[in-house]
């Protein structure tokens, strides 16, 4: 089998182009004899005449022609493969796995993301929901670039960083009489029977809603432990009941469900989990867009 470089096939390029050694020679900015040495070698290897010698210059034959259209095809896909090759390099193209968990999804993870998209269109993401545990084990073993979501344990190999923080607001029945207060602390929320979220795993958002009531000199009465936000809120739109939640979980509608700010309640954290070792280009972008990315209000 015959194999052709690159830099043959621009060679023939250019005398094609131009029909004469000398002319092609100024262009590539060699002198002729080794450029006539270069053609002369191509049409030994690839067998066939590619060029009619005239008194004037040179004229493809036509073998010559069929090869001049398959040698722009192929330096096209080489200069291709190339600029590929190094917007690969550089994080501009590329594919991102990104683990979330929680109500991080319905606010900043997908805003963080989109800005990252609109600065970086040829990187792409494959979204997948997994807890926080499953979020570690994946990125250690290089399955998934990057996790969201909140309290990571410290784990060795990886990094968690926090993003942003966001207020916590009370989720109750739209006919509650606690929003006729215009505002709920936590000591309002003494005798609410409230759902937890998630159920697994621990710790989690459930264990600090259970803190935070504690320090407000009370113990949570958890009527009900909830897989996540969205089954949370369908509880306490179903009415009776009330939640603690994150701002991001606010942007959930349901028909006779309400949210008024926690007064006293503390900033919740989010963060992002990625491995230590040296992130893979698309992962080293994101990183470098994150910060300059400007935390929600």
């Amino acid at each position: 089998m015959t194999t052709l470089d690159i830099r043959q096939l621009e060679c023939f390029i250019v005398v094609a182009e131009e029909g004469h050694v000398g002319r092609a020679a100024l262009r590539l900015h060699m002198t002729q004899p080794p450029l006539t040495r270069r053609i002369t070698r191509l049409e030994q290897e690839v067998g066939v005449q590619l060029f009619h010698r005239t008194p004037v210059g040179m004229e493809l034959t036509e073998p010559g022609a069929v090869l001049l259209d398959r040698a722009y095809r192929i330096v096209r896909l080489s200069e291709h493969a190339v600029e590929r090759t190094r917007l690969a390099e550089a994080g501009q193209i590329g594919q991102l796995v990104v683990g979330h968990f929680g109500s991080t999804i319905f606010d900043a993870v997908p805003r963080l993301l989109r800005g990252f998209a609109q600065a970086h269109p040829q990187v792409t993401f494959v979204l997948e929901r997994a807890p926080k545990n499953v979020q570690a084990d994946a990125i250690r073993d290089g399955r998934m670039h990057l996790g969201f979501s909140r309290r990571y344990r410290d784990e060795p190999g990886l990094v968690s960083r926090q993003i942003t923080t966001e207020p916590l607001f009370v989720a109750t029945p739209s006919t509650h009489p606690l929003l006729q207060q215009g505002e709920i602390r936590l000591s309002d929320l003494r005798d609410e029977n409230l759902v937890l979220f998630p159920a697994a795993p621990r710790p989690s958002f459930a264990d600090d809603v259970s803190q935070m009531c504690k320090q407000a000199g009370f113990t949570v009465r958890a009527a009900r432990e909830a897989e996540d936000a969205v089954t949370a809120l369908a509880y306490v739109a179903a009415g009776g009941l009330s939640a603690i939640v994150p701002r991001s979980a606010t942007t959930i509608a349901m028909p006779g469900l309400a949210y008024v700010p926690l007064a006293d309640g503390p900033q919740l954290e989010l963060s992002c989990l990625y491995r230590a070792a040296e992130p893979a280009p698309a992962l080293r972008a994101f990183l470098r867009f994150l910060d300059t990315w400007p935390a929600p209000s």
